[in-house]
């Protein structure tokens, strides 16, 4: 049964007339009559009897009619309580560490969607935000495209390459690129597992027969570049995080053969608030460039 029928017979009984009824609802009469036709079908009942001036309900009409009225009002009110409820609850965005630091702040400052709050969590890995997202404890993420499953409405922001940071003196300092094979047997300093750019330096590098030689694995954070500008060794990041070093005592040069590129969408389950999350970064964008 559907809560539209109920509402169309509460409705016809209240009015003794189909036609009129049609109209409270602003409905069609041959799609309120529907309604009622699957309904009696429904219950296995006739619920009214038509007359030469309208309608009239029947014995089991009334019994019906009695029973029905107080569950649409408690239905009604739960609706309005749910309602309320939702416009108090934030909106639960989950984040890799690097958007959340370099590309969500400017984009999402005074964002209140669908009338309500928004929350920021930050995860490590894409993996992570997806499980949050799919478990309900998030309602939008920003991950790595390559994580994002069929089931979930998604939109592509953009994609970026991968850069080597280096310490000033590094015997690179005059290049312009780097090629991935010239990092294999260079110190390199990675984040803890799990984490995704991790994985895929790995990844890249053994595609070219070469184990990455990993001499230090930090907590997730900018420590990983004090280390690199103390000296420890190189890392490898995406290029939102490189073309934002420009005050510590580092240069980054992209990797010219890295073997792939950083993909970023936004995911979620509801494709309204997906549309709405999307164009109001978009539209925040444009705004302060014009500016």
């Amino acid at each position: 049964m559907n809560i539209e029928w109920f509402q169309s017979f509460v409705e016809a009984a209240k009015q003794k007339s189909l036609s009129k009824a049609a109209k409270a609802l602003s409905l069609s009469q041959p799609a309120l009559s529907k309604h009622i036709r699957n309904l009696e079908h429904d219950l296995d009942i006739v619920l009214f009897h038509r007359t030469s001036t309208g309608i009239e309900l029947t014995e089991a009409g009334e019994r019906f009619y009695n029973r029905i009225v107080p569950v649409l009002a408690e239905l009604t009110a739960i609706r309005q309580e749910l309602r309320q409820f939702r416009r108090t609850t934030p909106i639960a965005i989950g984040s890799l560490p690097s958007l959340a630091t370099y590309y969500l702040p400017p984009r999402i400052k005074g964002i209140r969607l669908l009338d309500r709050p928004m929350t920021l969590m930050i995860q490590n890995t894409s993996w992570e935000l997806i499980q949050s997202l799919q478990e309900g404890r998030l309602d939008a993420v920003f991950v790595d495209t390559s994580y994002v499953g069929e089931s979930l409405w998604s939109c592509e922001l953009f994609t970026e390459s991968y850069y080597a940071v280096f310490p000033l003196h590094h015997r690179f300092h005059s290049r312009k690129t780097v090629e991935l094979s010239e990092l294999c047997e260079e110190p390199l300093i990675v984040h803890q597992a799990p984490c995704d750019t991790r994985k895929h330096i790995i990844e890249q590098m053994e595609s070219l027969g070469h184990k990455p030689n990993i001499i230090s694995e930090v907590a997730f954070g900018d420590f990983i570049l004090g280390a690199v500008a103390a000296g420890m060794g190189i890392t490898i990041i995406p290029e939102l995080m490189a073309k934002n070093i420009g005050h510590l005592q580092l240069f980054a040069l992209p990797i010219t053969n890295f073997g792939r590129k950083r993909s970023i969408s936004i995911a979620t389950r509801s494709r309204k608030l997906g549309l709405q999350l999307y164009e109001f970064i978009s539209t925040s964008v444009e705004s302060s460039s014009t500016k």
